[in-house]
């Protein structure tokens, strides 16, 4: 009776075992799958913040857009800023390198929306900052510039015309602190070491 009693013990311990071990199992595989959720949320928030950043710059008010333009401005070191046009498109006078020997006069222009920026446009602005005395140009749009129109402002024509487009821009709102906070994430991950095991 005592064998019998002790070999029910060992199959119950036995089935009691296997159960801890497959409830053991079904909860590393959930924490698996949720660590993968995790990781896939991570990755699509390291991706769609310039895609979210873009689509609020549009949608921001033209005098919400163009204090931030202008904060910009301001905090990459340009002083003396005066603003000639700011309706659909902020343009102005401001001056680069004012604390040594030289300083530059640089007519600028920023012109927001989604579209490409053509040659012809760059062809008309070095005109405006010939005609307004400037140094130098700087054109900046939160969309593109052609191929065409980033080779005319590449030429040797006088004066230098420097280009700016969407993706330029927010990396300089990020490289500024202006609204975009960036934040270190550190990813654990952990390799089994089956030579050791195979040892102990």
């Amino acid at each position: 009776m005592a064998q019998e009693e002790l070999a029910q013990r060992a199959v119950t311990e036995g089935k009691e075992d296997k159960d801890d071990m497959m409830d053991m199992a079904a909860s590393k595989v959930a924490e698996a799958n949720l660590a993968q959720v995790d990781v896939n949320d991570l990755v699509a928030d390291l991706v769609s913040w310039r895609e979210t950043l873009a689509d609020m710059l549009e949608q921001m008010t033209r005098e919400a857009f163009e204090r931030l333009f202008l904060r910009l401005l301001g905090e990459d070191g340009m002083g003396e800023i005066e603003l000639t046009g700011a309706n659909d498109v902020i343009e102005g006078m401001g001056t680069v390198g004012g604390g040594g020997f030289f300083s530059f006069r640089v007519s600028f222009k920023c012109i927001r929306g989604g579209g490409r920026i053509s040659s012809g446009e760059i062809d008309d602005f070095r005109r405006e900052v010939m005609v307004g005395r400037a140094d130098r140009g700087l054109l900046i749009t939160t969309g593109k510039f052609t191929q065409e129109a980033e080779l005319k402002a590449a030429s040797d024509r006088a004066p230098e015309i420097r280009l700016i487009d969407g993706d330029e821009f927010i990396d300089k709102l990020k490289e500024l602190k202006l609204g975009l906070v960036t934040e270190q994430v550190v990813v654990e991950r952990v390799v089994i070491d089956e030579v050791w095991f195979a040892s102990v």
